[in-house]
């Protein structure tokens, strides 16, 4: 129990209305104050009168104005008596202690703040829902509508209502109409976005309607709510969410999910587990556009452009509107939806303003290699605007498609398409090759569409056929030149560096360059058994670091038969995304083991090595970086032939 300090003064969250949740703390303080003050217009007075002690002295506050209530707290408090001044919900939420607390601190009387549950979270219990549902909501925002008393700027209802997110609206119940306009005003929530207004919650005649923005405020009116009613607007009321098709769960508590209490012990339910066989077409996934409208206009553009382009279309769900055949339907905030359609990394054409599609997006962007492409378009589909993914994700061309569909036009953008530039970041896409993530892409990239000089190296290992493809490709610049060695880009002549190599690059020149790194490496590798895939991941990386080579343009990993199995090795593939290729015994048999490393499994296996020969085999090339000896493991690396490498089974 905790012990009050006399002369202190102690606000104190009362809760919602019910007297038993007050906290057990502000239970024990009221029962040692000598005088209570408590909000009584707001404050249930058993929530005082059950705790305090017989010669307290309990006053109501609703009929003093601030001179009062702080000359009897400030007094008591100086003649060294314990005061609690209670306040319905929580102190910190419209409680008005600012100025109580600042009075206070002018007079020099200690004060101290015990928390009480507000009526936001009493709201969401009474109702059964969770404020932030996962892929769906996950931002709260506690507020009023303006009033006598304005709000900030950019603290407009409107405003906050472009954020989609679940709004607990306090003290505007007697302005429902006036909500209800401003709410859809934002823009991100549709008329049938879910509402419950709560009155008086907890208390003994408590209450609640729920509706939508479309009918909630006739059903207020119906009720006679004009006070201790809040309003509650959030996709995560629809009713829908709970059942099995359209449930989401938290990431927290799932078996796939690595923390600092418990390590992952499944695969994650949406990755398909591992096959040798295809999928045939029928069980594919669709993966063509998800069309989102908000109006009935766009909704009709959403319908079209879904079945030329073979994707989905998802339209506001309306009162009174049939369900087409064709699209499918969502309730609540149009922001929501395209949360949770972003987790699909389909293309998403949003036909909507761009201001909305701009809110919906923007807490989700991450990385360009990452993102979903997102069009926006007008109702009429005149303008089609790609807003991300233009080279990466392949939304200019999308675009392009499109306004072809509708007769409209396609805004790109992108500098390198206005001026007929290759893209450099699709560039490495489409020659299979990857970019290093240490690369200065953004700069090069820049640097070329403002025809800057620029130093291109391809390293002479990557087989000639694709270092020409990249040199035709990067022909119609005029300002990318040939040069001889990569160590020329420390010239300050050189804005930017463009490298093609496996190796690795100097940090000097890293900064300045866009490297490309072909999958040209296979790594051999054999292991004791029961090597942790931890362990072998060290390994490969020391390995690659100490032969020059990048782990980026790692292409396979290689071991013989007897380790096919292994765990660890099976593990380590899967976390760098490589195939492993198994070399059946006979293969190795027919090497001679004098051109390699001398082995173990010479005499034990009867096999010329593992790491080298199928290192080599798997390559179908020469080996670059011999075996490597380590604790729990062998590796060796060799380059690979691009026209005549080594296809073994995984």
């Amino acid at each position: 129990m905790i012990q009050a300090r006399a002369g202190t003064v102690y606000f104190i969250g009362a809760g919602p209305g019910a007297a038993d949740l007050i906290t057990v703390r502000g239970r024990d303080l009221i029962a040692q104050a000598d005088l209570v003050l408590y909000a009584d217009s707001l404050v249930t007075p058993e929530a005082v009168t059950a705790a305090a002690r017989p010669n307290a002295r309990i006053l109501g506050s609703s009929a003093m104005h601030l001179d009062e209530i702080m000359a009897l707290m400030i007094d008591a408090a100086r003649r060294g008596e314990v005061v609690t001044r209670v306040h319905s919900g929580d102190p910190s939420i419209y409680g008005a202690i600012h100025e109580q607390m600042a009075r206070l601190e002018e007079a020099g009387v200690p004060y101290a703040i015990v928390p009480g549950v507000a009526s936001a979270f009493a709201a969401a219990a009474r109702l059964g829902v969770e404020l932030t549902v996962p892929d769906l909501v996950q931002t709260v925002i506690l507020t009023r509508a303006a009033g006598r008393v304005p709000m900030p700027a950019g603290e407009q209802l409107r405003d906050l209502a472009a954020h989609g997110a679940t709004l607990a609206i306090h003290l505007s119940v007697t302005r429902i109409r006036q909500v209800v306009e401003e709410l859809l005003a934002g823009g991100a929530y549709s008329p049938a976005t879910p509402v419950a207004v709560v009155h008086r919650v907890t208390w003994p005649d408590e209450s609640y309607v729920l509706g939508t923005l479309a009918d909630i405020a006739d059903k207020v009116r119906a009720a006679g709510y004009t006070r201790q009613a809040l309003i509650l607007v959030t996709p995560a009321l629809d009713p829908a969410l709970k059942q099995a098709e359209k449930r989401s769960a938290s990431h927290l508590y799932a078996p796939h999910y690595t923390h600092r209490f418990r390590r992952a012990t499944a695969r994650p339910t949406t990755e398909a587990p591992p096959t040798n066989h295809p999928e045939t077409p029928s069980a594919l996934p669709n993966q063509g556009p998800i069309c989102i409208a908000v109006t009935r206009r766009g909704a009709a553009l959403a319908q079209r452009l879904a079945t030329a382009l073979e994707g989905e279309a998802w339209l506001p769900q309306r009162p009174g509107d049939e369900p087409p055949a064709c699209a499918h339907r969502y309730a609540g905030s149009v922001l929501a939806e395209v949360r949770r359609r972003w987790q699909e990394r389909r293309p998403l054409l949003l036909i909507m303003a761009t201001g909305v599609a701009v809110r919906a997006v923007a807490p989700l962007v991450s990385e360009k290699q990452h993102d979903p492409a997102v069009l926006c378009l007008d109702e009429q589909g005149r303008f089609v605007i790609p807003l991300l993914g233009g080279h990466q994700a392949d939304a200019n061309r999308l675009a392009q498609q499109v306004a072809a569909i509708t007769g409209g036009t396609a805004v790109v953008t992108t500098a390198s398409d206005g001026q007929g530039k290759p893209a450099l970041d699709r560039l490495a896409e489409e020659l299979g090759w990857r970019i290093d993530p240490e690369s200065a892409l953004t700069h090069t990239m820049a640097r070329c569409v403002d025809d800057d000089r620029i130093g291109l190296w391809i390293d002479p290992r990557i087989p000639l056929a694709e270092a020409e493809r990249l040199r035709e490709q990067l022909s119609g610049c005029a300002n990318i030149e040939e040069i001889a060695e990569p160590e020329a880009l420390k010239a300050p002549d050189y804005a930017a560096g463009i490298i093609a190599t496996p190796g690795l690059v100097e940090t000097q020149v890293t900064a300045k360059s866009l490297i490309y790194r072909p999958p040209a490496l296979v790594a051999g590798i054999g292991c004791r058994k029961g090597a942790t895939s931890e362990a072998l991941q060290q390994a490969l990386r020391i390995a690659f670091e100490e032969a020059g080579l990048s782990l980026h343009s790692l292409a396979a990993l290689a071991t013989a038969e007897l380790k096919a199995e292994e765990p660890g090795l099976r593990r380590l593939a899967d976390a760098l995304r490589a195939p492993l290729h198994v070399i059946p015994h006979h293969r190795l048999q027919q090497l001679d083991p004098e051109t390699f490393t001398a082995s173990a499994a010479q005499e034990k296996f009867g096999l010329p090595g593992v790491a080298e020969p199928c290192a080599v085999l798997a390559a179908g090339g020469p080996l670059l970086a011999p075996k490597r000896s380590f604790a729990q493991c062998t590796v060796a690396i060799a380059l690979r032939n691009q026209t005549n490498s080594g296809r073994e089974n995984a």
